[in-house]
């Protein structure tokens, strides 16, 4: 009976435990030379772009990314970061033509976009 018990209660621990795992969109293109560009999607709710603790984990993804390639096993410097935003989609969507804009037209919503760091290695 105590095992049933125990393995009811691990059950839903090991399901949870995935879902804390960071959510990771990339790009890397290694260029000549040993330089590179990586790419990673940021949002206000997973990785924030000013975050300190977010972009300890992206430069880790990026650590990871460059073994994974072979590349800089003497290390890297990254000469180049930048936040590149999409357009932004309207927050109300588009106003039909036979009616005239509401006050807040050109507000516009989106939290995400990618954060490009361009380095090379050691």
């Amino acid at each position: 009976m105590r095992a049933l018990v125990a393995a009811s209660v691990a059950l839903p621990i090991i399901a949870l435990s995935g879902c804390n795992d960071p959510v990771r969109v990339q790009s890397f293109v290694p260029g000549p030379g040993g330089g590179f560009t990586y790419s990673v999607r940021t949002n206000t709710v997973i990785t924030p772009n000013d975050d300190g603790a977010a972009e300890e984990i992206r430069r880790d993804w990026l650590a990871q990314t460059l073994g994974a390639a072979g590349m800089c096993n003497g290390g890297y410097v990254v000469y180049r970061r930048e936040l590149v935003v999409p357009p932004q989609q309207p927050a109300f969507g588009p106003t039909p033509a036979n009616q005239p804009a509401g006050p807040h037209a050109d507000l516009a919503f989106g939290n995400s976009g990618d954060v490009v760091y361009t380095g090379s290695c050691l």
